[in-house]
């Protein structure tokens, strides 16, 4: 039942496509696989974006790296993950390298293939799509692999769509780790709390103190906090994550977040409160 679960037939097929899989921007975007549908390479997971209101499904700990770094760029509007190439063209490019088209191994029937993101990224005063795919460095010791992604290259580029394949070494992993840490901690819900407002009020006291420096250690800062207004070191990191996560204040995403990093704010006091409007 299970490997049943991960088949491929005209007709499921055609049941995604009649469920508007692949289609839509931004919200209503519905990405052509979920975590549900395919067995995962590594962690799958679904991570809320900074860029619209809706989770993305995730498959592999590499296309959450990818993705994490995508959805921080300040230049990037909208991200699209498993999306769905058109059947007919992809039979047509594996014909054309003589090469056999992608197909489920037990049904016999030819996939819809996808790439794992295609973004809408701002550039100048435009908005163009570009697509990204990732694959392990172990991945690409396998032949097939490489015919896949070749299809999936010349797809894009009869499209031209800027296509370009990212392997894990890529990835820079402090960044991604110090954004995973980051994104936890995009919004408090679900945090207990002394009383309504606390959140607001002690991320409104860090900004305080920390424009009056722009930069400071964050344990100086803790110290600081800790006599002046009787904040709890937990707190304050808490809240330190949830500004840098939302971009009021910065650190250096390339070293590991520990309270010996330097912090410096990027926004003006009156461009962060209330600060559940950021959230």
């Amino acid at each position: 039942m299970a490997k049943r679960k991960y088949e491929f037939d005209e007709q499921k097929l055609a049941r995604f496509k009649k469920e508007g899989r692949g289609e839509g921007h931004g919200i209503d975007y519905k990405p052509w696989l979920t975590i549900q549908d395919v067995p995962s390479k590594g962690r799958s997971s679904r991570i809320p974006s900074s860029k619209v209101p809706r989770e993305h499904h995730l498959l592999s700990d590499n296309e959450r790296g990818i993705f994490l770094l995508l959805d921080w760029s300040d230049d990037v509007i909208d991200v699209r993950e498993q999306f769905p190439l058109d059947r007919d063209i992809t039979r047509r490019i594996a014909k054309e390298m003589g090469v056999a088209h992608p197909m489920d191994s037990r049904t016999r029937t030819d996939i819809v293939m996808t790439t794992d993101f295609l973004v809408d990224k701002r550039v100048g005063n435009k908005i163009i799509e570009i697509a990204r795919s990732v694959k392990s460095q172990s991945e690409l010791d396998d032949p097939r692999t490489i015919e896949k992604q070749e299809i999936e290259r010349r797809y894009w580029e009869s499209r031209n769509v800027d296509w370009r394949m990212y392997i894990d070494t890529d990835i820079p992993e402090q960044r991604v780790e110090n954004l995973r840490l980051l994104y936890e901690m995009k919004s408090f819900d679900g945090l207990v709390v002394p009383y309504p407002s606390f959140w607001e009020d002690t991320c409104h006291r860090l900004m305080v103190a920390l424009n009056k420096t722009h930069r400071v250690q964050i344990k100086k800062l803790i110290q600081e906090l800790e006599v002046t207004q009787g904040l709890k070191a937990e707190d304050i990191i808490t809240a330190i994550r949830h500004l840098v996560a939302n971009k009021a204040i910065t650190f250096d995403l390339d070293i590991p977040f520990s309270t010996n990093v330097f912090i410096c704010s990027t926004k003006q006091l009156s461009s962060v409160t209330p600060l559940r409007n950021i959230a």
